[in-house]
């Protein structure tokens, strides 16, 4: 394949400011489909192609492919705006916006391939070390199972985490392996009370054989060291793997509790009681309680404006320490808790008609109250994790 700079018919004009009004005004959509992706578990197709359209699936992607190429803190204000009352639809695309900065960590040809019909690729990227792969010549076969294959109803290509064994008796080397989707094989296994619409099924990897080019050292990515960066002169690619993968995660948690909170205070103000014939505005408890929700959702959106902002000073200099980035997976776990509480302290005061299946504030609260349970989110190991480090007595495995 020859390997020639692609060019695409792109958004890549289109600034930042440009980019988040863009992804404002496909909000009120995505809230208007929000039940039908629920039932059907999936992010609706109009809402895909209004994304695509948008050209915010390239936000992070590089501007030599089409992209736009934008700093992390220009990425969250995208994410916050895009999909305030829907978390399902704002996790899947935020992942695949995170995804397409994922690609750009595996070496050149790879990334020229991925990126060479579009400036983007939409699919899931599995995390856990859960296939087995065998090096063979010029490559890698693998085989198993992954969970979590997040946005895996519009995939193009995906990528997949495995050990390989040694030749010579050391330890297996964790690794990454990225394939078109038409290889990978889809299992219909998300059924679940929420996040439903993440499609975020079992993916099955049966005897796939992957070249070298397209795969990458799970340790490099990790440490800012993966392969792809030399190609690069945007530190952006330098960023540190793990903590990019929780704000990726939880910024669509941040918009939705936003989201939520103001939703709450525009439904008292014409909620009228069925026993009363009253307005609920003058009811001084949930006056207190619309106070908290506003109150914690704004800190939701200062920390992790905070947390974007600290991931991109940390691709400016000297990569973070270890220190630093268990700081920064233990505050995007407190980030999720803070949403998570928001949300379920608004549904608990929304009285039955708050339940309904179209009111958002309980599809919220069952979409956060899973989504913080996510392995990143974790909060007893990951916060004793940070309490480890902070008296200076590390563990011997750090997820960070």
């Amino acid at each position: 394949m020859a390997l020639t700079v692609a060019t695409h018919d792109s958004k890549a004009a289109d600034s930042s400011p440009d980019l988040v009004a863009k992804a404002g005004r496909i909000a009120p959509h995505i809230s208007e489909v929000a039940l039908e992706a629920e039932k059907n578990r999936r992010v609706p197709d109009s809402v895909v192609a209004m994304i695509e359209e948008a050209g915010l699936y390239q936000t992070l992607v590089p501007k030599m492919f089409g992209g736009h190429e934008m700093s992390i803190p220009e990425f969250v204000e995208v994410i916050l705006a895009l999909s305030p009352l829907d978390a399902s639809t704002g996790w899947v695309s935020s992942f695949h916006i995170g995804h397409n900065w994922m690609w750009c960590l595996l070496p050149e040809k790879a990334q020229r391939e991925i990126f060479a019909d579009r400036p983007f690729s939409r699919g899931p990227i599995m995390v856990a070390p859960t296939v087995k792969a065998v090096a063979v010549e010029g490559g890698y076969r693998i085989n198993g199972r992954a969970k979590w294959g997040t946005g895996s109803a519009h995939a193009q290509w995906c990528m997949v985490t495995g050990f390989v064994q040694s030749d010579a008796g050391g330890p297996p080397e964790a690794r990454m392996f990225a394939m078109p989707w038409s290889e990978a094989k889809v299992e219909d296994t998300w059924h679940t009370s929420g996040m439903a619409t993440t499609a975020s099924h079992d993916v099955i990897f049966d005897d796939i054989f992957i070249p070298d080019y397209r795969s990458m050292n799970v340790a490099e990515a990790k440490s800012g060291n993966a392969p792809g960066t030399t190609l690069h002169a945007n530190p952006l690619y330098k960023t540190p793997f793990t903590p990019f993968l929780c704000l990726i995660a939880v910024a669509p948690l941040v918009a939705t509790a936003r989201g939520v909170a103001k939703q709450a205070v525009e439904r008292a103000q014409n909620f009228v009681s069925s026993y009363s014939g009253k307005t609920s505005i003058d009811n001084p408890a949930l006056q207190i309680r619309l106070a908290k929700a506003d109150l914690m959702s704004r800190a939701a959106e200062t920390l992790v404006r905070d947390l974007a902002s600290r991931l991109h000073a940390s691709t400016q200099g000297e990569p973070p320490s270890i220190d630093d980035r268990v700081l920064m997976r233990a505050q995007a776990s407190h980030i999720a808790q803070i949403c998570r509480d928001t949300v379920t302290m608004l549904a608990q005061g929304s009285g039955a008609s708050g339940h309904m299946l179209d009111s958002p504030v309980q599809r919220a609260m069952r979409d956060l109250n899973m989504a913080s349970c996510h392995v990143v989110f974790d909060e007893d190991p990951t916060m004793e994790l940070h309490g480890k480090m902070l008296v200076g007595l590390p563990p011997d495995f750090i997820l960070a």
